[in-house]
């Protein structure tokens, strides 16, 4: 099977959040609990998330060379002092 366009993956992001913020705007119009209304910023995790899960997942990895997709390993830990 071949790999989507980019252009194709491109739009289906682009549905993809548009839902979101659809479905976002719809639960803090209907929140029950008025007290404690929802706000976007509320959703700021989610976003995140969404995104990276969008950039990640419809990158294709043929069209990534070595030097894009970085080091493999990636040392956390700092070089002690000397």
């Amino acid at each position: 099977m071949a790999n989507p366009s980019k252009e194709k993956c491109d739009q289906y992001a682009a549905e993809v959040v548009r839902r979101f913020e659809e479905f976002t705007s719809w639960t803090m119009e209907n929140w029950p609990h008025q007290s404690q209304r929802l706000m976007s910023s509320d959703f700021s995790e989610s976003r995140r998330e969404l995104a990276g899960l969008l950039s990640e997942k419809l990158s294709s990895e043929e069209d990534k060379s070595p030097s894009e997709g970085g080091a493999q390993y990636v040392d956390m830990n700092p070089a002690p002092w000397p």
